[in-house]
């Protein structure tokens, strides 16, 4: 008996050493990484760094936090930000953001609020390489300065490596009741015939990038996609109806090649509910329109179009018919 409590008490005091020395080692490691990033030309700051939990969890909250990217030009912020891992596993990792969050970049500001957003994911190496993760979304709302909002009921995102392909990832959303403000429905749909809500908004992909989702993602350069698997995209409200699937390579530039494949019921509304977004360049609208009108007519109804679009040579075109100059696909 003395034996058993002799080992348990060996054991006890072992695990409380490396708990704290952990816990230490992690605090330290947070402290130095905001001063490297200051040091790099960075807005890092925080009010707090704290890690507790003690004896089964590292719980890490820092308030006000602030990051700014001088490169890009990508500021995030938030009162506060919570990291839990058991102390078991430590690379596997869940967040708790905020109420409110912000998310800035040259273009606008967006301020995110919710319920709930939490995320999970696995990290592996000392790099802590991404290998999967999950995020849980509820009652999210996004507000641009460009002058549009949306919410979402509830989200669900996955993203996972492959095994067989390196730095690729594969990637899943489904949001359930995603409800435009009724400034920007009743600006793509002034007779007020479309829904509340979109009833289906689906997105399953594979992403192949040119490093990993690691640390240095963050401290050095966003990775940047190379080869895009669309598998499956479906939009769905009331009589607009958005799906596309196709492949693209993307070349250093961030110049994409291949095709994607559209098929749209009311696609004019889609323009004018892309261009509201911000997705589709008010210059390119009028071009858009014309390209797929005249293809609607040739193939059925004109409401209705099922064409692929081709992306070459840094252009786009929509079956045989050129609508511009290709999106660039980089991440800042």
């Amino acid at each position: 008996m003395r034996l058993l409590i002799g080992v348990f008490g060996v054991l006890a005091a072992i695990w409380c050493g490396y708990w704290v020395f952990a816990a230490r080692t992690a605090e330290s490691a947070g402290e130095a990484w905001f001063e490297e990033r200051r040091a790099e030309g960075w807005a890092a700051e925080y009010g707090m760094f704290d890690v507790s939990g003690f004896p089964v969890q590292f719980n890490t909250v820092l308030t006000d936090v602030t990051l700014a990217d001088p490169d890009t030009g990508v500021v995030w912020a938030a009162p506060r930000f919570d990291a839990t891992a058991a102390a078991y596993n430590p690379g596997k990792i869940t967040v708790d953001f905020p109420e409110t969050q912000t998310l800035s970049s040259p273009f606008a500001t967006m301020t995110i609020t919710q319920e709930t957003m939490r995320a999970m994911a696995q990290f592996t190496g000392t790099t802590l390489a991404l290998d999967n993760g999950t995020a849980e979304l509820a009652e999210v709302t996004l507000r641009s300065t460009s002058g549009w909002d949306v919410t979402l009921e509830s989200g669900a995102l996955g993203v996972s490596s492959t095994q067989d392909v390196a730095n690729s990832y594969e990637l899943s959303f489904e949001a359930a009741n995603l409800r435009p403000s009724d400034a920007l429905r009743l600006g793509v749909d002034p007779q007020s015939r479309l829904p509340d809500v979109f009833d289906t908004f689906k997105l399953d992909a594979t992403i192949g990038f040119d490093a990993p989702w690691d640390r240095f993602a963050i401290e050095r350069a966003r990775p940047q996609p190379r080869r895009i698997e669309l598998r499956n995209f479906n939009a769905r409200w009331g009589q607009l109806e958005l799906r596309a699937v196709g492949e693209l390579a993307v070349d250093s530039r961030g110049v994409p090649d291949g095709r994607i494949t559209i098929k749209a019921t009311n696609w004019r509304e889609i323009i004018a509910l892309g261009e509201a977004l911000g997705s589709i360049p008010p210059s390119m609208v009028k071009t858009l329109e014309q390209a797929l009108g005249l293809l609607a007519r040739l193939s059925g109804p004109a409401n209705t179009i099922d064409v692929p679009v081709i992306f070459s040579g840094g252009l786009m075109r929509a079956g045989p018919f050129p609508i511009g100059s290709a999106p660039t696909l980089s991440l800042r």
